[in-house]
Order: structure tokens, then C-alpha cells, then sequence
């Protein structure tokens, strides 16, 4: 029987690393040991967590400034401690906001002299303090303005209200250190992992525990990533240390679970929207798995493999990606303590025109809401652009100082997407549309990945001839008709919304049910074996008490061998050091022996030289 295969657009996605004189060399990235990305992205900079003494520090290189960068670039440096982790503003692209171990965030701007500053950035613009310890992760809100997520070491995260530096919520509970933190697509929900082993989703203007589940058993860390508006993705390890992916519903009920391999190190998640696709990458290896995610399962797609294990990766937004060249994804991959490599995923076509079956709307970079209306309770959707803006002008910047868009490139999307509906529809009413956002003119140096293209400047047709042709419109109805059917509208949209939300509340239900229907049958059984153990023991004389104690020692045996593992890992890196070092001093007394035979030689040419002249002086005295 002939097997069928899946159909999909991205099938055949591919990864490029860009070459030597693409890539970003010449750096000098922080060696800490905090799980972070090390590196993170917009359409005009790329920045990177630097290795500062003294303090902390990173480093903003502009997109084009590829090649080696000269040494006394200016860094942002005013963290009193080492600097965990960085976020570009998604509404300004000049804009940062920096984590680091002195408790404190701040808020920078990117001067426009960057390239050719001399002197480093010192001043940011706020200062966010609060933390009691250090501040691990940072996370601007996808939909308001100026809000900000940061996790701390003090088992919390703090909700932001940039502008005003004032906490706005804190969320609380945890048992441990928070691991990583995502905000839901529409901002209303933030969801985090944490070394206690559990995934938590919290109403982040309430600070409410909405859901809480057991999470991966492994004694390593978690990381967790939104999967649209009603799934979410984690990755972690199993209690046998084995790295695995769990996809779990809004309610966390788990959907699926998937073993990856049995590498040590962390899975690092990213997830496209767009085109649902769902990369993952392990940290310490040069592996990138891309699956699709459809029918609430991952099929997978292909893997990127390299030689070169990659520290960390950013990722860069859809906005900024090279449409002509049929680019889905681009991430920026810390390769070495010095280099960074940009790595294109690329659909295989030749495009001719506008592919708009593989590019649906993008996040534009627009807020929805203001802090104010935010934190007031206010709710939106994310302000999306049409992908054939980006293809005909070039990567969308934003922020203060580009010039606008045409309102006409936006597309509103009134409701979350669930992952088994279908594409919203891309036109919109232009009573409907969004303000509209800001873009800069196309550099004049292409990205790393990208190759140089017709400017949109000389391609350009009258504008009659870029028109779709409209079709007439019917007579208008009479205006008590008119307000009727925009009644029996709203009605209908109304039932719609309602009836969409009975049936994905029933089916949340049904799966909750069903899963804890096969909990209730696995506990049952594993409680029938026990109790038949149990039996067994007590027919061959053994007591409650002593079958207490040996469980108890299996526990603790069981302990002591997680704590062997880590101990052992951590010999392993002293090991490690210890050998180098040895190597280091052996080379040197290598030398030591080198230098002390030369100078052996010399003395014993020295001795001959003196005996000469000794005999010399004593033939001399003779002859007198």
C-alpha cells in the first residue's frame, strides 16, 4: 500500500550560513553560564551580550557593518554586573532594554552616530529598579507600548510600565529561579518555566495563576514559546536527562510530547506565526530541527546541520526578512566567542512576483494600545502588514525618524487564530485600518543573506497600472436598510464569536477529560502492581515499615545520582580546565628545557674559552 505524503509549502525549506565577509567578526561575547541567547535582532542592528570587566556591557552593531569590526567600537556600558540579556523594542527599532546580575534594567537609545562614535554609550534613558536579585530575562509586550516583562533570581516577574519606571504587577508563586518568560500573541497573558519543574501561564494585569502544570522532570532547565493564540511549546529534559518538546493547550492540558535526543545541551524554541513553523536548537551542538505544526502535531521537516556548535541564536522579526529571495526565517548564530553568523531558511522557488501563499501578514511594528490603555484593562490584536510591502520596498524599520507607510499595507486581525483555522483574509476596510507605522528607506548595503535587487525606484509603473481593478459597486440600500443589515452583522458575528468559543471551550474540555480519564486508568494500574507487590512481600514476611524504607533508599539513591551527575559534569569542566592548564605548563617547561640546554652550551663554550685562555696565559708567563 503506497504511503501518502503530507502536503505542505515548506516542505522543502532550507538554512544557508552566510559566508566569512557576511557574518559579524571581531567580537568579544560574554562566556557566562546563564541560559540566555547571547545575541538578538531588528531590520537595523544586531546585538550582542559583551565580555566586560569591570561591569557589564553589550554591543550594537548596525545590520551592514558585517566583516571584522574595529576594535574600539562603542559599547553600552553602565551595569554594574555582567549583562544576562537583551530586547530591541518591537514599536522602535533604536530602542533597547538590558538585563544584567546589578538587579537593575535599563532602557537605552541608539544614538545616530553609532558607526562613527568613538566613545562608548554610558547614559541610558530609564533605569527600572526593583529586582532583589539578579535580572535573568527581559520581554517587551507583543500589542502596548512601552510595557516590559522581566524575570528575576528573587522568583518573580515584574511587570513594567517603561515610561512612568514604575512596577505595575508582580508575579508571584514560583518555587525556584524563572527559566524563561513569553507573552501570549494579544499581551493579556505572560507565560514562564522555572526550575521547580512547572509552567505556569499568569493574567499579567491581575498577576492571577490562571494555569499551572508538572512540567519536565529533568533537573536541567525548561524554556516555553507560544504556539499562536491557544497552544504552547516547551523544551527541557526527561528525568533519564533526555531533551524532549511538549505542546500543551491553553489550559495546559498536554497536547503531545516528543523525544528529541539524549545531548546535554539546552533546546532553544522559536516559532514563526506566520508560516506555523516551529525551529529548534540545541545549545552545544550545530543542530537546527524545523517542524511544522498542524493538527495540534509537529511533522517534521528537515534539519540544519553543522560542524560549528552555536552558543546561542537570535532570531530576526518578519518584517526585516529578504521576500524577493523567498526568505522565512533568518537567526544570527553566536558561533565562537567572536563571531556571529547570520543563517538564512529559505523557500526553494524562483520568485518572479510576490509569492503570497507562503508570506501572510506580519507583525508591523505598530502598538495597539497604549500602557495606559493597557494596564486600564483595554484588549487588542496585533497590528499586522502585508508581506508585499516588505517584498517591494525592502525590511520594515520602525521607530521615531522613518518615513510612513501607506495605511493601504495594513491588515487588521479581529481574533486570535487557533491552529485549526484557516488564514485570515489579508484586505481590510480602510474605516478599519490601523494607523499607520513608520518604515526607513532600504540601506544602501544589502543584508548578509540577501542579494542586490532592481530598487523599487526604477521598476515603478504608473500608478493606474498598480491598481487591482475594482468592481462597481451595487447601488447603495436605503439607510434603514443599510443599519438593519449592519444590525443583523453584528448579530450574526456576535452567535459566531460565541458558538467558535462554546466549541473550542468543549473541546479544551474533552481533552482535559480524556487525559485525566488516562490518568485515573495508569494510576489505577500502576496502583493494582503496587498493591500485588505489595502482596507478595507481606506473603514472604516482609513489613510495611521496611518496604517504606527501602522506597525511601531508592529515593535517595535516586537523588544521589542526580547530584552525582551534576558533580560529575562539574569535574568533568574542572577536569577539563586542569588539562589545559597542564597542557599550558608543559609547553612551558618544554621550553624552560630548551632555554636551560642552549644555556648549557653556552657555559660549556664559555669553560673551553677560558681553559684557552688560561693555557695561553700560562705560556705567556713561561716565555717571560
Amino acid at each position: 500500500m503506497a504511503s501518502v505524503v503530507r502536503a505542505s509549502k515548506y516542505r522543502h525549506v532550507f538554512g544557508t550560513t552566510a559566508k566569512r565577509e557576511d557574518s559579524f567578526e571581531n567580537l568579544r561575547v560574554a562566556t557566562s553560564a546563564w541560559d540566555s541567547n547571547f545575541v538578538t535582532a531588528n531590520p537595523k542592528y544586531v546585538a550582542v551580550n559583551w565580555a566586560a570587566s569591570g561591569g557589564g556591557a553589550f554591543c550594537i552593531v548596525p545590520q551592514a557593518l558585517t566583516g571584522k569590526l574595529r576594535g574600539d567600537f562603542p559599547v553600552f556600558s553602565a551595569h554594574q554586573g555582567a549583562v544576562l540579556d537583551t530586547a530591541f523594542s518591537p514599536f522602535d527599532d533604536n530602542v533597547i532594554a538590558s538585563a544584567a546580575e546589578d538587579h537593575q534594567v535599563m532602557i537605552w537609545r541608539v544614538p545616530e552616530d553609532l558607526e562613527e562614535r568613538e566613545e562608548d554609550v554610558t547614559e541610558p534613558i530609564k533605569v527600572l529598579r526593583g529586582h532583589g536579585r539578579k535580572v535573568g530575562h527581559v520581554a517587551w509586550n507583543p500589542v502596548a507600548e512601552g510595557v516590559l516583562a522581566a524575570s528575576s533570581s528573587d522568583n518573580t516577574v515584574r511587570i513594567w510600565d517603561v515610561e512612568s519606571a514604575e512596577v505595575r504587577q508582580t508575579l508571584g508563586g514560583f518555587g525556584d529561579t524563572v527559566m524563561s518568560i513569553a507573552w501570549s500573541p494579544d499581551g493579556t497573558q505572560l507565560a514562564a518555566t522555572c526550575r521547580d519543574k512547572k509552567l505556569r501561564i499568569f493574567d499579567a494585569r491581575t498577576g492571577r495563576v490562571e494555569h499551572e502544570a508538572a512540567s519536565h522532570t529533568g533537573i536541567k532547565g525548561s524554556r516555553v514559546v507560544w504556539l499562536g493564540a491557544d497552544r504552547l511549546a516547551t523544551t527541557g529534559f526527561s528525568r533519564t536527562s533526555g531533551r524532549e518538546v511538549w505542546v500543551w493547550d491553553a489550559a495546559l492540558a498536554p497536547v503531545t510530547r516528543m523525544d528529541v535526543d539524549t545531548s546535554a545541551g539546552m533546546l532553544m524554541p522559536f516559532y514563526d506565526a506566520g508560516t506555523r513553523v516551529l525551529y529548534v536548537a540545541g545549545k552545544g551542538d550545530g543542530n537546527i530541527r524545523y517542524y511544522e505544526f498542524a493538527d495540534d502535531k509537529l511533522h517534521f521537516l528537515s534539519e540544519l546541520q553543522s560542524p560549528e556548535p552555536q552558543r546561542g541564536l537570535g532570531v530576526l522579526p518578519r518584517r526585516g526578512i529578504d521576500v524577493p529571495r523567498c526568505e522565512v526565517m533568518r537567526f544570527y548564530k553566536v558561533a565562537s566567542n567572536s563571531l556571529v553568523e547570520p543563517i538564512s531558511f529559505r523557500v526553494p522557488r524562483k520568485a518572479e512576483s510576490f509569492q503570497s501563499d507562503i508570506y501572510p501578514p506580519a507583525h508591523a511594528g505598530c502598538p495597539s494600545l497604549s500602557a495606559e490603555e493597557y494596564f486600564a484593562g483595554k484588549c487588542a490584536q496585533p497590528k499586522m502588514v502585508d508581506m508585499e510591502v516588505i517584498y517591494r520596498d525592502g525590511p520594515l524599520v520602525v521607530g521615531a525618524g522613518a518615513p510612513p507607510v501607506q495605511s493601504s499595507a495594513f491588515v487588521t486581525v479581529s481574533a486570535p487564530v487557533s491552529v485549526s483555522a484557516p488564514v485570515a483574509q489579508r484586505s481590510t476596510p480602510a474605516s478599519q485600518q490601523p494607523t499607520p507605522a513608520t518604515r526607513s528607506p532600504a540601506p544602501e548595503r544589502q543584508s548578509p543573506v540577501s542579494q542586490t535587487r532592481t530598487p523599487a525606484s526604477q521598476t515603478q509603473t504608473p500608478a493606474s497600472q498598480n491598481q487591482t481593478p475594482q468592481r462597481q459597486p451595487s447601488p447603495a440600500p436605503e439607510p434603514a436598510e443599510l443599519i438593519s443589515l449592519r444590525e443583523e452583522t453584528a448579530r450574526l458575528q456576535l452567535a459566531l464569536n460565541q458558538a467558535q468559543k462554546a466549541a473550542t471551550d468543549a473541546s479544551t474540555r474533552e481533552r482535559t477529560t480524556q487525559q485525566q480519564l488516562d490518568d485515573a486508568s495508569r494510576q489505577l494500574s500502576e496502583h493494582e502492581q503496587t498493591a500485588r507487590k505489595l502482596q507478595a512481600q507481606i506473603d514472604a514476611g516482609v513489613s510495611a515499615d521496611q518496604l517504606h524504607a527501602v522506597e525511601s533508599k531508592l529515593q535517595a539513591a535516586v537523588d544521589d545520582a542526580d547530584s552525582l551527575r551534576v558533580d560529575l559534569d562539574r569535574a568533568s569542566t574542572q577536569a577539563e580546565e586542569y588539562r589545559r592548564k597542564l597542557e599550558q605548563a608543559t609547553n612551558k617547561a618544554s621550553e624552560h628545557e630548551k632555554t636551560s640546554a642552549g644555556l648549557q652550551k653556552d657555559l660549556q663554550t664559555a669553560i673551553q674559552a677560558a681553559n684557552a685562555l688560561a693555557l695561553a696565559a700560562e705560556k705567556a708567563v713561561d716565555n717571560l
